[in-house]
């Protein structure tokens, strides 16, 4: 007997084994079991998730000699025959090659005819969605009068492209994807079925490669079991499937995170060492600062998935950042997965946003600002200073910096008509630091150097605080 693949062999053969599709598989079997059965049902959903499959089941559910049964013997002639693809009763049509008008008239001619030895006469169309439009057209006939125990199953991974009259004429089951969690547990149940070893980190690799699919999960198994023999490493997984390393990803997270650009390019380039591509490292990377940002503001239902260590991991390098930082490098990575994909140097666009990323943390942020608390305070005036009163009229008018430029010329003008003030003692002079000096003194009547001028302190207090309100009322 010839070898039969993993995703033949460990092929769900009955409701309760599809994974992650209870939606879906409870309300057939509900349906089956009161006699609510349709004529055509829509099944849509990613690749290798259980759609052809859970068709084939209802198939068996609704021919086998026990039936029709929600739980079907799969011992009997029509079960046995539906598993090998050769009942009479069961016909599968890919539908990207059999598109047109011809094949969809030769389909309806022979949905006339009763069925053969079952019940019904099952019609399981894959790809959907590739028929053109005057077989949909033709199509749509034979879906509004149903033959008699006739019944089309659709399975489709696009949707969109299926015309709204034949969707409103079946009822559409939208299947998920795999959770890792359950997929992972599925995998480890099948491989010791078969005497095979797996690390925990090998499977790990293999759900996250999978993308959900638990086909593409079991051909992965296979080539594994194929590469490594009986026991499957994570060494052997990670160079077979090209999944980047968790250590690689974290260690390059850490570098950009921690401001350490040559740690990270030297992390980078031992990657390139490795085979790694520039379209495999930033997917890799973009996953894992999503998982990094989610650990660290604390969103961890999105982390649902991961398997505990690998949830750990990410709460352990979470807490030397802040969530701000990872969106931040996130934002930089996510811009240059897709510039490299553009680019003809991608390799020179990932390393700039690495480089770009490290760099981050010398940034200047609002914390190095000076705050207001810090800024000297301005010493009273003996008297109400005419400037000030300038000043308040500026700033209440409309076109506050063009009375403050003309006020200027007024205070000179008292200012000549006032003495002169004794130069002030030489501790009290100032050295740019902040001190008084004879030029800026900001005394009034002759108590500092010349009337209607401002101290440093006052004066660039005042001048912010304008500013301020300039910006705030007319910006």
């Amino acid at each position: 007997m010839s070898y039969l693949v993993f995703a033949r062999k460990w092929r769900p053969q009955g409701f309760e084994e599809v994974l992650a599709q209870d939606h879906i598989t409870v309300t057939l079997r509900n349906a089956i079991k009161s006699g609510r059965i349709g004529h055509a049902y829509l099944f849509t959903g990613p690749r290798g998730v259980g759609k052809t499959t859970t068709a084939r089941i209802l198939a068996k559910a609704l021919n086998c000699e026990k039936g029709p049964t929600p739980d079907p013997c799969r011992e009997c002639p029509s079960c046995r025959a539906i598993t090998a693809g050769t009942d009479l009763d069961v016909l599968e049509i890919d539908g990207a090659s059999n598109r047109g008008i011809d094949e969809i008239r030769d389909l309806r001619e022979r949905a006339g005819y009763s069925a053969a030895g079952g019940r019904w006469k099952i019609y399981i169309i894959d790809e959907v969605h590739a028929l053109t439009r005057d077989a949909f057209n033709a199509l749509l006939k034979i879906l509004e009068e149903p033959p008699p125990q006739v019944l089309f199953v659709f399975a489709t991974t696009e949707p969109r492209k299926v015309p709204a009259t034949i969707v409103s004429r079946c009822q559409r089951f939208d299947f998920r994807r795999i959770p890792a969690s359950q997929m992972a547990g599925y995998l480890a149940r099948e491989a010791a079925g078969e005497g095979i070893e797996i690390d925990p980190e090998a499977l790990a690799m293999v759900t996250r490669a999978s993308g959900g699919s638990l086909r593409d999960a079991l051909s992965m198994m296979d080539q594994l079991v194929s590469f490594s023999g009986g026991r499957i490493t994570r060494e052997s997984a990670s160079s077979l499937l090209r999944v980047v390393q968790d250590d690689i990803l974290s260690g390059l997270a850490s570098a950009m995170l921690g401001g350490k650009p040559g740690d990270a390019l030297d992390i980078l380039s031992g990657a390139f060492a490795m085979g790694y591509s520039v379209e495999e490292l930033t997917d890799s990377l973009v996953e894992f600062l999503r998982n990094l940002m989610l650990a660290a503001s604390g969103g961890e239902a999105g982390l649902a998935d991961l398997a505990e260590a690998e949830l750990e991991s990410f709460r352990r390098l979470a807490a030397t950042t802040c969530d701000t930082a990872v969106l931040d490098t996130l934002r930089i990575i996510t811009a240059a997965a897709f510039e490299s994909r553009q680019s003809s140097q991608p390799r020179i666009v990932l390393e700039s946003a690495v480089m770009t990323a490290s760099r981050l943390r010398w940034a200047v942020g609002l914390d190095s600002l000076p705050r207001v608390s810090s800024l000297p305070v301005p010493a009273e005036p003996a008297t109400p200073a005419p400037a000030g009163e300038e000043r308040r009229a500026a700033a209440s008018s409309p076109a506050g910096g063009k009375k403050r430029s003309a006020a200027a010329p007024r205070r000179e003008e008292t200012a000549s008509k006032v003495p002169a003030a004794q130069p002030a003692p030489e501790e009290e002079q100032g050295d740019g630091s902040g001190g008084v000096t004879p030029e800026d003194s900001g005394g009034v009547n002759g108590t500092g150097s010349e009337a209607g001028e401002e101290s440093p302190a006052e004066g660039e207090t005042a001048r912010s605080l304008l500013d301020l309100f300039d910006a705030v009322s007319y910006d």
